[in-house]
């Protein structure tokens, strides 16, 4: 049952440091890929002595999918680090508990590479360890969000009560890595980064989940690290670019990522099942269209959703051999032109 006590032989055994309070199960279509994956699978590494509260799997000669738990009853997450030629790029940061940057270091076997860390977009589980780094880059539409939600001191707060104790996911508090200022570095659409050799990887564009929600496609190994593209959120009223966060933003950018399939052979999101074949984002784009076509009349479901003491009523369209698109009907067209 969702926020209940698992039933024994649906959890997955874990020495990961952390431990949940409020549990939920996992997707029904993920769940034998997470418990096969973390239970059994020799891609699993493990390093409690540097950081306790993730997992690496070596997915590529040099790529990791990096897993920490939800701290805050949502999803668990993937994180993914690149060992280029000169230079390491990591894909999100997580919730920041844990030595994610010596984790890093120790998987690349150097501690003098530069660390490229780079935001699909702002929310808790993807942005929370960025003050690890000196210096961390995101889509240029996402930096109001980023600035606004995840640079500061108090981030981790909320998921503690007023005694302080855990309210989602048992961990220890003295393993946050203490919040230090660091440069953000906003980047186009389109922006190369080099990790040395001419080891492409290219900002691009997925928004809607978030104002500037980025992919980031590996050019070498052909994977798109995608990020969260299945649920579209509300922007903030004073950030110039609150309209992408809507199904026609996701829509219009989704269909300039279908448009390069040859280039792309695999998708590691931001949460779920990896090393999924580039023809979900086609399946996707179906779903978008038919959002796009009836929002209210072509949805498979609808769900309400307690938010700021309001209930919300979400709609689901179900993704082809995948999960679902998340969207209410205040989020579906935007209110001003279209820019790529």
């Amino acid at each position: 049952m969702p926020g209940g006590t698992p039933i024994p032989n649906r959890y997955i055994r874990s020495n990961l440091k952390s431990h949940r309070i409020l549990w939920e199960e996992e997707h029904p279509c993920r769940w034998p890929f997470m418990k096969i994956l973390r239970e059994t699978s020799s891609l699993k590494e493990f390093y409690p002595e540097i950081n306790p509260y993730v997992e690496a799997y070596k997915v590529r000669d040099n790529v990791w999918a990096l897993f920490q738990e939800s701290m805050d009853g949502a999803g668990d997450l993937w994180m993914y680090v690149i060992d280029g030629p000169e230079k390491v790029m990591l894909v999100d940061t997580g919730f920041g508990v844990g030595d994610l940057k010596g984790l890093v270091q120790h998987l690349v076997k150097s501690r003098d590479k530069e660390i490229i860390a780079a935001n699909t977009h702002h929310h808790y589980d993807h942005a929370y360890g960025n003050a690890q780094f000196d210096k961390c880059y995101c889509h240029k539409d996402e930096e109001y969000s980023m600035r606004l939600r995840a640079m500061s001191p108090t981030i981790w707060d909320y998921l503690f009560d007023e005694s302080g104790k855990n309210i989602y996911t048992q961990f220890d508090r003295a393993d946050i890595i203490p919040y230090k200022e660091y440069e953000l570095i906003p980047v186009p659409t389109g922006h190369i980064f080099d990790l040395g050799d001419g080891y492409e990887v290219e900002a691009v564009p997925l928004r809607g989940h978030s104002a500037g929600q980025c992919a980031y496609l590996d050019r070498r190994n052909h994977i798109l690290f995608a990020g969260d593209i299945t649920g579209v959120g509300g922007g903030y009223g004073a950030d110039p670019a609150a309209d992408n966060c809507n199904v026609e933003t996701l829509w219009r950018d989704m269909q300039a990522v279908a448009a390069r399939l040859d280039e792309i052979e695999s998708i590691f999101p931001g949460h779920g099942c990896w090393d999924v074949t580039s023809s979900i984002l086609r399946f996707e784009l179906d779903a978008l269209n038919r959002i796009m076509e009836a929002p209210e009349g072509n949805a498979d479901g609808t769900r309400l959703f307690r938010r700021n003491g309001e209930e919300v009523r979400m709609f689901t369209m179900n993704i082809h051999q995948g999960t679902a698109v998340r969207y209410n009907l205040e989020h579906v067209y935007r209110k001003t032109p279209y820019q790529r």
